[in-house]
């Protein structure tokens, strides 16, 4: 995919996120070499992290990756959604969206393991549900910017969100044991979708609060206002 309108610099959030998974994707490499497979340390197995409280694999699990191909797919995406989200969040939004989604991704492959049970002891990597979580949020905001899939296929941002939506799950229900993690993707696109519009609530209560206070306010002062006229 490519933009229609050309790519910006990414900004320094999105730089470090791909600094951190080059780095760790050599550690990975590097351990293997020396006979340690850090995928089961760090990488998500819903059995570890159930019975063996190994919590930290939820976060750890989408900084690792099983290919250079894979890698490198998942931080272009992460460059060219994340750095317009990012320049019009800011960094410290866009961390923690980042995060949820990736956290969300992981905590949906978690559960759902317990009904796949094949899943159990299968190590999850990839940021693939942050990913997919910029990927949505890049369809709410940006819903009619033109995409390029393949570099071909012209399409609008939020038709191609639904499309790849409704691809990740006909691909669960048919593929259960594929390396494809879509209970990931899934998750990662859900949880995205769930802090958004706990967000969009928020503000609209914010907002709400607001004009009551101005409402107070404006009311108070009239009422002051027509008692000083009568004195």
């Amino acid at each position: 995919m490519q933009y229609r309108y050309g790519l910006l610099p990414a900004p320094k959030a999105v730089m470090v996120f791909i600094y951190i998974n080059v780095f760790m994707y050599l550690a990975t490499l590097i351990f293997s070499w020396m006979g340690f497979d850090l995928n089961i340390l760090l990488g998500l197995v819903p059995y570890l992290v159930i019975k063996k409280y190994y919590i930290w694999q939820l976060f750890t699990y989408m900084f690792l990756h099983g290919s250079i191909f894979h890698l490198l797919f998942n931080m272009l995406m992460l460059w060219m959604f994340g750095s317009e989200l990012c320049s019009l969040w800011g960094k410290h939004f866009f961390i923690k969206y980042y995060l949820i989604c990736g956290l969300g991704g992981g905590l949906c492959v978690t559960a759902l393991s317990l009904l796949f049970t094949e899943q159990l002891i299968v190590p999850t990597v990839g940021a693939s549900g942050a990913i997919f979580g910029l990927f949505l949020a890049y369809g709410i905001i940006f819903k009619d910017k033109i995409l390029y899939v393949f570099g071909i296929i012209p399409i609008k941002a939020r038709p191609l969100v639904i499309i790849m939506g409704v691809i990740e799950l006909l691909s669960l229900l048919s593929e259960r044991t594929s390396s494809i993690s879509h209970l990931a993707h899934l998750g990662g696109l859900f949880s995205g979708l769930a802090y958004l519009k706990m967000k969009t609530f928020e503000n609209k209560l914010k907002i709400k609060r607001l004009n009551n206070m101005d409402n107070i306010i404006f009311t108070d002062f009239n009422k002051k206002k027509d008692k000083d006229l009568w004195n």
